[in-house]
């Protein structure tokens, strides 16, 4: 349905909007979306509850959002708590805040300065930010960059550009949301790209072409098949050169 036919529709203060097909949705207050949607976009500016699936050319959630369901969107911007419940697919991810997704997640890119929660798989063409991220299954994608402020995990982690680090020097309120976090660290069992650099890592398993493993990592197996290096002070118990697949 084209944009022309579609009615936008807002909910000031408390309300309740039937689920069915609309331009803009305007959430700002306290609103909740009964059945399925699909919208060109949908703006939560207080809190707002979908229950049912949401379909969306962008989204964007300034405070709580709660998806009842599952999330399909070309962009998802959170700028607070967002939570979905079954699994979503997102063109562009932009995470300010919180998001916790129950099923899986696919997305493009995920720009990451905050939390992020993944129950299942968590599959992108890119990853790259700072903050903190549990995922319950596989992390994979094309490139990973992160910078650790909290506590991460994944079971699994694949790529072919791999970067873990640790938090930057400067002081800021980015900074000071995870101060309450002592340990900064991610753990996985296995870890294997082509680049590999890691630094704040526990993991059962280290595969790649280029293996460094920096400050603050305890490994118990590298495979490497063209250069390993290791940092003073981190721990592997054991490295071996392997051939390299054809």
């Amino acid at each position: 349905m084209s944009d022309q036919t579609r009615n936008d529709a807002r909910i000031a203060g408390e309300g309740t909007l039937s689920g069915g097909s609309y331009g803009t949705i305007t959430i700002n207050g306290a609103g909740t979306i009964s059945g399925d949607v699909d919208c060109s976009n949908l703006r939560i500016n207080g809190a707002g509850t979908a229950n049912g699936r949401v379909k969306a050319e962008s989204a964007t959630i300034n405070g709580t959002g709660t998806i009842n369901g599952e999330m399909q969107s070309a962009e998802l911007n959170v700028n607070g708590d967002a939570s979905i419940r079954d699994g979503a697919g997102i063109g562009r991810l932009s995470i300010k805040g919180r998001c916790s997704i129950g099923g899986g997640l696919a997305a493009h890119d995920i720009d990451l300065k905050g939390e992020l929660k993944v129950g299942g798989d968590c599959e992108a063409e890119s990853v790259t930010g700072e903050g903190a991220f549990a995922i319950g299954g596989l992390l994979n994608a094309g490139t990973i960059d992160m910078r650790l402020y909290a506590p991460c995990s994944a079971r699994e982690i694949g790529g072919e550009r791999i970067t873990i680090r640790q938090p930057g020097t400067g002081f800021s309120s980015f900074t000071q949301l995870f101060t309450f976090w002592a340990e900064k660290r991610l753990t996985a069992e296995t870890i294997e790209g082509d680049d590999v650099f890691l630094e704040l890592t526990v993991a059962k398993t280290v595969r790649g072409r280029n293996v460094t493993i920096g400050e603050g990592c305890k490994i118990e197996l590298v495979e490497y098949s063209d250069n390993y290096s290791i940092a003073e002070g981190a721990t592997v118990g054991e490295a071996r050169k392997v051939a390299a697949e054809a």
